[in-house]
């Protein structure tokens, strides 16, 4: 699944409603794949987002610059404080670079 080292790390960010026990191997690889996948698209589209409102600027679009903008302030909005992804009890929090 992941390297020890990056494992130990991810366990350290994952917090049990059942208090003490530890996620069954199956619990740890949703949850990674959720955090992959929030990751995934939020730089996804923060970067396409990006690309876009620069291509209206080069083109002086001032409609398509506004409506973009308004985007991407509510993609950054959106995960402005992190995100909570939770399976069977236990939840990692994952926090975003969002400037």
């Amino acid at each position: 699944m992941l390297h020890p080292t990056h494992e130990q790390h991810f366990m350290k960010k994952i917090k049990s409603a059942k208090h003490g026990r530890r996620p069954s191997r199956q619990v740890l690889q949703s949850l990674y794949a959720q955090m992959t996948m929030e990751y995934a698209v939020y730089y996804f589209n923060k970067e396409r987002l990006q690309r876009m409102i620069d291509k209206a600027l080069d083109q002086k679009d001032p409609e398509s610059f506004q409506v973009l903008t308004n985007q991407y302030n509510a993609l950054i909005g959106e995960y402005k404080y992190g995100k909570v992804i939770s399976e069977q009890g236990y939840e990692v929090e994952l926090e975003f670079k969002v400037k």
